[in-house]
């Protein structure tokens, strides 16, 4: 049941994920204030994503699904699927707050991100009985 519940909290966060990582990739392409210097700044981070980016994400997220299924890294695969959905539902509020146009028909969409990292800290803070224990430990 844990390893389920781990890669659903992870499929459940990856939305937010990925919508954080684009406002911060377009964040710092629209900072360079002109036309050129946006796609200049954009051409740049997909040469850097290709190589790079894409496959140290992809890994990243590989080796957090694998963690959930393995006992003893359960625990930090679920921290780190809350701290994905944590940081991810700070970016999107912060930046959303930050330009004024806040309205409470936003908030449906860090539900989800909100449900994952709630299901990623689960597993990893349950107390879990030794089956080794006596009956009144």
């Amino acid at each position: 049941m844990w390893p389920f519940l781990h890669l659903l909290s992870l499929i459940l966060v990856l939305p937010s994920v990925l919508l954080a990582s684009a406002f911060i990739i377009l964040g710092r392409a629209i900072a360079s204030r002109s036309l050129p210097g946006l796609l200049w700044q954009l051409l740049n981070d997909v040469l850097w994503m290709v190589p790079w980016g894409v496959l140290g994400a992809g890994t990243i997220i590989l080796l957090i699904a694998i963690g959930g299924f393995v006992g003893r890294t359960r625990r930090m695969a679920g921290i780190a699927v809350a701290v994905l959905g944590i940081g991810s539902i700070v970016i999107g509020l912060t930046l959303i707050i930050s330009h004024s146009n806040f309205t409470w028909d936003q908030l449906p969409f860090f539900i989800p991100a909100a449900i994952g990292s709630s299901i990623g800290l689960w597993p990893a803070f349950a107390k879990r009985r030794d089956p080794s224990a006596p009956d009144g430990a």
